[in-house]
């Protein structure tokens, strides 16, 4: 549960140094990078600690965790192309949406009951409601969804509720998450370049001094997204996708409120309503494993 919690915090930190960093540089090479130095921190730690860990691996373990890491990138991409157009009010219809197929397949073939987290899954999805209707009103004009985003958006949901569910299911090998940490962060940046080839029209004389420019908001940024992957699958590791999912609504609410702290972005008392209410759903879950 604190691995959750902690994700949550890490994920919205980034979410503001990405903020600020995408509206000057190219989305892709941003991305490409990012994932390069996530890649590198995840093998340095498993040769450095964790150095039999490819030996114990077996074939079929192996294609699993891939295909979870898949499943995930290509989550990411419809995510990213469906905010192109859309609102973030979409985005956190579609979050809940997430929500809703994983506790479906749980219910269904793994026999986890909703109802054992009934009134903290209320708090937290009320709050998150909140947050939704209050994004709404800061965006102003209404930005209506397209059927490619509807499509895109329904495709990230998918992605990202098949990807934890698989994850999970390897995490319960009892395999170290950095293993799946890594392993996923490759499989994005090797998406990811293959995507920035066929679009970027840049030479490499005038990709060299952007990477310049971004180096240390990017290597600071690295840090704290892979502290949030992996804190992130250990707490999966820990749990179960429907918690996982769950507490992880918290990450956009979080967001807001370190605007404020550390941009003086402007924020109402809807934000620390949503944030009580989901704080109060996920300490409500917590008790359940006291």
């Amino acid at each position: 549960m604190v691995f959750l919690v902690l994700s949550s915090f890490f994920y919205a930190f980034n979410n503001l140094l990405w903020k600020r960093l995408l509206s000057k540089f190219d989305l892709w090479l941003i991305i490409g990078f990012r994932c390069l130095l996530t890649s590198c921190i995840g093998l340095a730690i498993i040769f450095l600690f964790y150095p039999t860990i490819f030996s114990a691996l077996t074939y079929a373990v192996s294609i699993k965790i891939i295909v979870a890491s898949i499943f995930g990138a290509f989550g990411l991409i419809s995510m990213i192309l469906a905010l192109k157009e859309g609102s973030l009010t979409q985005l956190g219809v579609f979050n809940l949406l997430i929500v809703f197929l994983v506790s479906l397949y749980l219910f269904f073939f793994e026999n986890i009951f909703l109802k054992n987290y009934a009134v903290a899954s209320i708090c937290i999805i009320v709050g998150f409601t909140l947050y939704i209707f209050q994004i709404k009103k800061i965006e102003g004009v209404k930005k209506k969804i397209s059927f490619r985003n509807i499509i895109l958006f329904t495709m990230m949901s998918f992605f990202f509720a098949a990807s934890s569910l698989m994850h999970w299911y390897n995490l319960k090998q009892e395999f170290p998450a950095i293993l799946s940490v890594t392993v996923q962060e490759l499989v994005v940046f090797f998406v990811v370049l293959i995507i920035f080839n066929f679009k970027t029209s840049l030479s490499f004389h005038q990709i060299y001094p952007q990477i310049q420019k971004i180096v240390k908001p990017v290597v600071f940024m690295a840090i704290i997204i892979f502290s949030a992957i992996w804190t992130g699958f250990l707490g999966l590791q820990y749990t179960n996708p429907l918690i996982s999912s769950l507490i992880s609504l918290i990450t956009p609410i979080l967001t807001i409120i370190f605007g404020v702290l550390f941009f003086k972005d402007q924020w109402n008392s809807i934000t620390l309503l949503s944030l009580f209410l989901i704080s109060t759903g996920v300490y409500l879950i917590n008790l359940e494993y006291l």
